[in-house]
Parts: structure tokens; sequence; C-alpha cells
């Protein structure tokens, strides 16, 4: 299943476990810029971690202290813990028998102390030994072992007797006690997990009370976050101090993060404050806790880990002297009451950022979550249990997708809702005001979901079909993925244009976009004109992006609007070649520009003025009726065209984002 759509739709419990970022600090405490500072500038040095973990599938194929993978000679299976072989690479620990891997002994040193100690070791025999389900993943137990086991090394754990307490070293862990008899999954987790972690501490026994493995976890739950080195899965969890943990959330956040995979030396374990372009703004209470943490900080980050993948905060917009800095905790691409449902359970606040607080809503808001019949007017008056109604069908299906991986039915039934519940036009809305049904347009964030969802199902038809060598087949459901996953960037781009943030899952969407199209240019071409297309881009993958030092607000949109406009002109000449024979996309009259869709979309881009905006707001003159006559060739050498402008913009985006050390910028690859 394409990753898109993992981060996205897996299930909620892991997601909630490892956000995008934490739990905001207590009221008062927060990072504010100590300088202006432009948009794509880094905000802080690489931060390392307090504990990291990965998660159980990477333990065979990754080294568990600084995550880079291991080299190709070592096995790629797990140790067999009852056969107890002595087969287990050069590095690994003997005492749970090879479960953890190291890619260097300057690695194993560094980090095997801490695996042993903090009974880490028990508690993968326990996992592999049957005691277990096989599909439970216990990376937040073990980095919640480790860091338990470094914080009570320091004097930092409270004991038994005293209340819970807030902070522990300067990560929040209030309001556990509510969680916990408020009672829930979450709830469920903490005691589970509680009670496993004691048993490893105490090899295979209790021992009293579990408060304090308790509080250590929902540390873990509530600070912890996926480390993301490359395109596939996040490779574990790790948990950052204050310098990264005290970064409040917003809606319209102005920063987010990448992590750097770097070895460990003693010159780069610590952090000095002048390095940071930010600084704690606190009440006088919040202050002496700051204090307090700084202080210990010194010992904190130089002993907590000699290892692990460092963490940096990066500028998205302009940020201005003392104006708070903010990242997001959750998915921006769902509408305010969504949004605040998602963060109530795992953060315990209902967010009143600028975005959520304004009154009316937000444009973004109102087309995410508005009746396609409402587009022309001043209403939303949907139809609340018939929209309840067609958000659950759509969810059933992506659901039973994520789980039983059946792709053909997964576009079956996504593409029969989106026809079933969409319009087009002002004359088909007219015809159905008198109808119960709620209308979907494709900018709405039920679109939106089951355009990331069909265009990873129609990616794995696409595989099949090559596999068994069904080549046509495989180019018509390659042809359906790439235009579902053109509609998915063109679409959130749109949406960046009112709100600026959504610059980083719309640099991932077109990243995406391009390389699908690109995967079906190369699977349909063959000998010298599949080594022209590929030596053509191993050019563009070395392409060096627009300036985006010390970039204004007005040269980021002027330099969109040209690669929108790029693309647009490319698309309009193979867009009918795409959607060919796929009813619902053959309804969308343009990808790009959605002036189409009504005057509500018309009137907020005339407000944004005429910089660069010029290709959304004229309506253009394409030939859209298919070519039978043109060759597959031409059809690909447009294609190709298309795939470059998209990986060029994405990398664009994603420079300003994540700075050109990504992943996302060094890893394209042919």
């Amino acid at each position: 299943m394409n990753e898109l759509l993992r981060k996205r739709f897996s299930a909620s419990s892991r997601r909630g476990l490892y956000p995008s970022a934490r739990v905001p600090p207590l009221p008062g405490m927060e990072m504010r810029a100590r300088e202006d500072t432009c948009m794509s500038h880094d905000l802080t040095p690489p931060i390392p971690p307090y504990a990291v973990s990965l998660h159980d599938r990477f333990l065979c194929s990754h080294c568990s202290s600084c995550f880079r993978a291991l080299p190709s000679h070592a096995p790629q299976q797990c140790f067999d813990l009852k056969s107890r072989s002595n087969s287990a690479p050069p590095f690994s620990c003997p005492t749970c028998f090879a479960s953890v891997r190291y890619c260097s002994s300057a690695c194993f040193a560094s980090d095997r102390p801490l695996h042993v100690s903090s009974h880490e070791c028990f508690l993968l025999h326990q996992s592999h030994s049957g005691t277990c389900p096989a599909d439970d993943d216990t990376a937040d137990l073990r980095v919640a072992l480790r860091l338990l086991y470094s914080l009570e090394m320091r004097g930092l754990l409270p004991s038994e007797s005293t209340d819970l307490p807030n902070r522990i070293g300067g990560l929040l862990v209030s309001d556990l006690q509510k969680v916990l008899e408020e009672g829930g999954e979450v709830a469920e987790k903490i005691r589970e997990g509680g009670m496993r972690m004691s048993c490893a501490r105490n090899s295979g026994g209790l021992h009293g009370a579990v408060m304090v493995e308790e509080v250590v976890l929902w540390a873990v739950i509530t600070n912890a976050v996926e480390v993301q080195v490359s395109k596939g899965p996040a490779l574990g969890v790790a948990v950052y101090g204050p310098w990264f943990s005290w970064f409040n959330h917003s809606c319209s956040p102005n920063a987010c993060y990448r992590f750097e995979l770097d070895n460990w030396c003693e010159e780069s374990t610590s952090c000095e404050s002048s390095s940071f372009r930010v600084s704690p703004a606190s009440t006088d209470e919040a202050s002496i806790a700051w204090q307090g943490w700084y202080h210990e900080e010194g010992g904190l980050a130089r002993e907590f880990c000699k290892y692990g993948p460092r963490i940096v905060v990066r500028s998205i917009k302009p940020i201005n002297k003392g104006e708070e800095v903010c990242v997001t905790y959750t998915d921006l691409l769902q509408p305010m009451a969504i949004r605040r449902v998602d963060l109530w359970p795992k953060y315990r606040f209902s967010c009143c950022c600028e975005r959520c607080s304004a009154s009316p809503q937000l444009y973004v808001d109102y087309i995410l979550s508005c009746d396609a019949r409402n587009l022309n007017t001043k209403n939303n008056n949907s139809a609340t249990a018939e929209y309840d109604e067609l958000a659950d069908l759509l969810h059933e299906a992506i659901a039973e997708y994520s789980s039983e991986d059946n792709p053909k039915s997964c576009c079956y039934k996504l593409e029969s809702l989106l026809l079933s519940q969409s319009s087009r036009g002002n004359n088909s809305m007219e015809n159905t005001l008198s109808g119960r049904k709620f209308l979907l347009h494709p900018l709405h964030h039920l679109s939106l979901s089951a355009y990331v969802a069909l265009a990873s199902a129609y990616r794995s038809l696409y595989i099949i079909g090559l596999y068994e060598e069904q080549n046509g087949e495989a180019l018509k459901m390659g042809r359906a993925a790439a235009a579902y996953s053109l509609l998915l960037a063109a679409a959130t781009h749109y949406l960046s244009l009112f709100e600026s943030s959504l610059i980083a899952p719309t640099s991932h969407f077109w990243l995406s976009a391009g390389e699908t199209i690109l995967n079906l240019v190369q699977s349909s071409i063959s000998g010298k004109a599949k080594e022209k297309y590929e030596s053509k881009f191993r050019s563009v993958s070395h392409f060096q992006c627009a300036k985006i030092e010390r970039l204004s607000r007005d040269e980021f949109m002027s330099n969109s609007m040209q690669f929108i406009e790029c693309i647009s002109t490319i698309l309009s000449r193979c867009w009918p070649f795409l959607v060919r024979s796929f009813s619902y996309l053959e309804k969308i009259e343009d990808p790009i520009n959605f002036t189409w869709l009504g005057g509500a979309i018309l009137r907020p881009l005339c407000s944004l003025g005429s910089k660069g905006t010029t290709a959304f707001g004229k309506s253009k003159c394409f030939a859209w009726e298919y070519q039978s006559g043109r060759r597959i060739e031409e059809e690909m050498n447009c294609l190709y065209q298309l795939a470059i402008y998209s990986l060029r913009y994405g990398r664009y985006l994603a420079t300003i984002c994540y700075g050109p050390q990504s992943y996302l910028i060094d890893k394209l690859t042919i």
C-alpha cells in the first residue's frame, strides 16, 4: 500500500500515539523568534533525542543506535530466539539473541549499555516468545523503558508516594489521572503498557505499583514523534527535550521539521542556546521550570543520547522577531470541526489558533467542508446526516483497503461514491438542488481523502498488471493512478493559495505525482527510447531549485505560479489521455483551474491580486477532446515533460519546507 495512504489512513490508535508533534506546553510556555526570519530557514540546530527506538519491523534491517540501514550482507531475517543460532551479524546484542543490531562497533558501544540496563532485552524476548500478539509493535514500550532508565539514573523520576507531576525531564505529563479515569483506548494502552514495562524491569515479575511506568509511557505517548527519513514507513519513535517539545500547535503553522541521521561524535551531541533562532517565552512559573530544565540539560543533552536521529525545526513562512513559532499536530487538510475532534483525545485542548477562531470561518475551511450546492451561496446548510453517512461509507472503503489490501474493490467503491455524490457545473447543481443527497466537489476534504486512496489503489493495480504482463491493463491502471495523483496535487496547491502552510503536504503530493507519471512512462517504452528518457531524468535529478535563501512571500508566489502555468500548459495536452474511460475523472473539466466550479472559487481568487495569479483567474481554451490519432510515443513524451515539471515543483516546495538536506530532495531516483 502506498505510504502516503498509510500515513494518513493507518489505524487511528497508532497515528494518535505518534503524532506529528506533541502535547502543547502548559499555558505561558511557548517558543518565539529571536529575530526576523525569512521563510525557508532552519530555526534550530540538529537537536539530539532523549530516547529513540526502531519499530519492530526494522530491528533486523537497521542499526538501533544511528538508525542507518545495515550493510546488505547482514541477514535480513530476525534471529530465531528458539534455535539460539550463532549466525548473528557481527554487531548485535547477545543478551536478547540479536534482536537488536548495530552497524559498527562505535554504535554497539554507545547504545548497548542503555539497551541492556533499561531491560529492553527482556521486553523483546517476551514479545518474540509468543506471549504477545504477532502484530504488536513494541517501539513505544521500548522507548519508554529507555527514557525511564535515563531519568532514573539522574534522579528525575517521581517517587511512588508523591502526587503525579506535571513534568519529568522537561516533558509534559499532566492530565494522566484524568485520562485514566475517563478510560478508553489510550487509558487501556497506558495501563497494559505500564504492566508490561514493570514486568520487564522486574524480569518477569510485578513489583507493587506501576505509577512510574505509566507516567513515563504517558510522556512518550504525548511527546513522541515518528522518525521519517525516507519515502517508506517511519523507522521508529523518538522523544526530544523542551528545545523541541515546547513548540506549540497551530492549524496555520509557520514552521515544520525534518530528521537528520548523524553518526555520534563528542563534539556534536550538545546544543548551545546561541545556535537557536528561537527562545522560550513564559510566565514566571514557567520560566522557573525552563531554567531548572536548562540547568539539567547541559548534562541531559550530552548523556541521554549519543546516537539517533536529530530533529531540525524550519520556517515555512516569514516570521517577525518576537512572533510565536508553531508547528502542527494534526492533518491541516481537514476542516476545523474534524481537526478539533482529532486534537482533543490526544492532546486535551481545543485549538483556538487564528485559523480556528476566525469569524466568519476562513475560505479554506469553508471550501473543505461545504456542500457543492452551496458553492455559490453564503450558506453551508448541508444535510448533516447524509454527510455523515457518506463519510462513513468512504472511510469504510479506505479502511477495508488498508486492512485487506484489495485495490480493485477500493477503486470500485470509492469511484461509485464520488460519481453518485458529484456534480458538474452550475446547471447540474441547479438540477439537483431539490434532491436530498450531499454533493461533493473536488476540493472537499472527503474528495481529497478519496483521491489519496484511489491514487494508491490504482498504483497497486498498475504494478499487478506489469507483474502479470497484462500491459494494456497496466497502462490503463497507470493512467488512473497518474490522474488521481495530479488531481490531488493540484487541489492541495489551490488550497495552499489561501493557507500557505499547506505547501508542506503539497510538496509530497507533487513529488508523488511526478514519480507516478515517470514510472508510467518508463514502463511504456523500451530500448533506445527508454535510455533517452533515463538520461534526461539523470540531469533533472540534479536540478537546482530556484534560489530560496531570503525568499519573500511575493517571490515564492511568483515562482509557484510559473511552475503551475508550465504544468497547466502541458497537462492540457495529456489530461484527456489520462482520464479516458474513467467516468469520474472525465467529469473534471480542468484539474488545475477550478473556476469551472463557480463564483465561490472566482471571488477569493480575485482578492489575491494580480501577482502571479492570472493563470487561475482566467479561463483557458484547451482542446480537451482525446486525439485518437496520436501515437503512444507522443503521449509518453508529453507525460515525461509533465513528470519533470511536477518533480521540479515538488522539490522546490520540499526545499523550502525541509531544506536541501531532506530525503525528499536527495533521494529522487529513476
